[in-house]
């Protein structure tokens, strides 16, 4: 026989917690607390997060999700129509200006979309986009290097060499009118100057008439999701019925590498996957003790009453129940609570948390995702249902007989009396000793919120910026022509060199000395892992099936350079012997 005795149990639950409401702040204090733990710590997270990614963007040049390089109009139109393609931007490089007043500041003429220009942080902040005839838009600092002052229909005149990544033709000077700008930004690697496309498609004519093949149009697309971005766009590659990979022919993709999502998918392995893991059980496990000594400790106050309840027919079910809905109750109050003030803290926490790092506040993002929200509720939410039911199943499982005599004291043997001292020691000592399960929780309590500050501080304060740039650079600063830092080699001579020698104390100086590519032979295993840095697997197998051979040896090819002597102890040395170096002929 069943009978429906839902609202009962409901009225039931309400008007108990009712009768206890200084208990009942207590406890919407301590969830409300613990969910402001859950919510600060995902807002710190996730602010970081699109802060590095924001960051990491500007280095790119944009934050679309990823590009078809080289495309056509027959392929953009296809590509577009796909639909896993949210959005897409076209943009055309049409010229480089790499001399004069740009010879250490390169910058790339093109024409961009409007979706391009937003996704590149080159929308113009006063003014608009080209849109006819020799319009142009550029950075405050390029107007400031050509000598222009920042006004709408200013009259800048600028020199470029008609090329794309691809080639190379002729310099070019035209007269632009000016019609928007935007402050320099020093994370973007390029000066971007931005026309119309119809200035575009009338240089592009010009080029072709003169021998050069067309410039290259890249199509960014937007995608419904960060995730595994390089087989989505494969996918829709081969779905569109175009072969994709990196040689002649092949539809080639480009992924952006400022995603998390891509960087994880690089560089985490299983080790990491178990950390993130460890940290989060850390801080749920963290809230479930403090939430746990709450219903705890009401539930022992409360066990006479639950054992009255029994005996006028409350199944340990209905009990925990009770009890169930009791916690749900408090939740509704103090999980809503926790989030709004979690958020503030977070919002005020992660300036503070950045301001150590190198990102710097003119980069700082605060997250607004619905994840912080959502996920804060969740587990504060879970961390009070597994809170409270252990104590349920307690209530649920006393007779009432044994109710009326419940305690919490631990009955560990009788031990001896022995006349002391009553001191406010000795009190406190007693009484931390009537239950030692409940006094080690507490303690556990206490310390895990004490390891939960030292891994945050360790996060935010744990990067020593120094050994960082140790692995990457044997010197304070390298002095070389703009040429070198464009990747285009150099030239310097002693005679360039002698000015920052005299100007400087060094404790170590040299010079690096290129010689050009060689071609070495190499066992298959070393020659792999350099390939693929560049490559994708089936390409390395491709590559591998024409690449020379010497025996078991496979050709590549490498730049080799020379060092100082004073240098050579700085190398890394995996294996042999580099002092031979150092030492000269015989």
């Amino acid at each position: 026989m069943h009978v429906n005795n839902r609202g009962c149990i409901r009225r039931l639950s309400f008007r108990t917690l009712m009768a206890s409401r200084k208990r009942n702040a207590i406890a919407v204090l301590t969830i409300a607390l613990t969910t402001l733990l859950f919510t600060s710590l995902f807002t710190i997270v996730l602010s970081i997060n699109e802060t590095n990614q924001n960051y990491q963007f500007r280095g790119v040049g944009t934050y679309a999700h990823g590009s078809f390089k080289d495309v056509d109009d027959e392929q953009i139109k296809a590509l577009s129509a796909h639909p896993r393609v949210k959005a897409v931007g076209r943009r055309m490089v049409i010229g480089l200006c790499t001399s004069g007043a740009f010879e250490k500041d390169y910058g790339e003429v093109s024409f961009m979309d409007a979706n391009c220009t937003r996704w590149g942080y080159v929308q113009p902040e006063v003014g608009r986009i080209p849109e006819s005839g020799k319009e142009i838009t550029m950075d405050t600092r390029a107007l400031a290097l050509l000598g222009v002052t920042p006004e709408l229909g200013a009259q800048v005149e600028l020199t470029y060499t008609l090329a794309d990544k691809e080639q190379m033709g002729r310099e070019v000077t035209d007269t632009f009118t000016l019609v928007g700008w935007w402050e320099y930004d020093e994370l973007l690697k390029v000066h971007f100057f931005n026309v119309s496309e119809e200035y575009a498609k009338q240089i592009e004519a010009m080029a072709m008439a003169e021998g050069m093949h067309a410039f290259r149009t890249d199509l960014s697309v937007m995608l419904s999701s960060s995730l595994d971005i390089e087989n989505t766009l494969t996918r829709i590659g081969e779905d569109c019925g175009y072969s994709v990979g990196d040689r002649a022919g092949q539809l080639r993709i480009g992924v952006n590498w400022g995603y998390t999502a891509t960087q994880l998918a690089d560089t985490m392995d299983a080790g990491g996957i178990l950390a993130v893991i460890a940290v989060m059980a850390l801080v749920t496990f963290t809230g479930y003790l403090v939430i746990y000594n709450i219903f705890q400790i009401s539930v022992a106050g409360d066990i006479r009453y639950y054992g009255l309840l029994k005996t006028i027919g409350v199944t340990p079910r209905q009990l925990r129940r009770i009890i169930r809905q009791q916690a749900l109750m408090l939740s509704a109050v103090g999980i809503p609570a926790g989030l709004l003030l979690g958020y503030g803290v977070g919002t005020l926490a992660v300036p503070v948390t950045l301001s150590t790092s190198n990102y710097g506040s003119r980069y700082t993002t605060i997250s607004l995702s619905p994840w912080i929200f959502l996920g804060a509720a969740a587990f504060a939410l879970m961390t009070v249902l597994l809170s409270c039911a252990r104590p349920g199943r307690i209530a649920g499982s006393v007779s009432p007989v044994e109710a009326v005599r419940y305690t919490e004291v631990q009955q560990t043997g009788k031990r001896a009396r022995a006349s002391r001292q009553v001191t406010p020691f000795a009190m406190a000592e007693a009484n931390l000793g009537r239950s030692r399960r409940k006094t080690a929780l507490v303690v556990i309590s206490l310390s895990l919120a004490v390891v939960l500050l030292n891994l945050l501080t360790t996060f935010v304060t744990g990067f020593d910026m120094d050994k960082y740039l140790s692995h990457r650079s044997c010197a304070d600063f390298v002095v070389s022509t703009p040429d070198y830092f464009n990747y285009r080699g150099f030239t310097l001579t002693e005679e360039d060199i002698r000015p920052v020698r005299e100007n400087t104390e060094q404790s170590l100086g040299g010079f690096t000395y290129g010689t050009g590519l060689v071609q070495m032979y190499l066992p298959e295993t070393y020659w792999r892992e350099e390939v693929e840095h560049y490559l994708r697997d089936q390409d390395v197998d491709e590559l591998l099936s024409t690449a020379r051979r010497d025996g078991e040896k496979i050709a590549l090819y490498s730049q080799v350079e020379g060092l100082d002597a004073a240098l050579i102890p700085k190398l890394k040395v995996l294996d042999g012997d580099v002092s031979p170096l150092t030492q000269p002929e015989s």
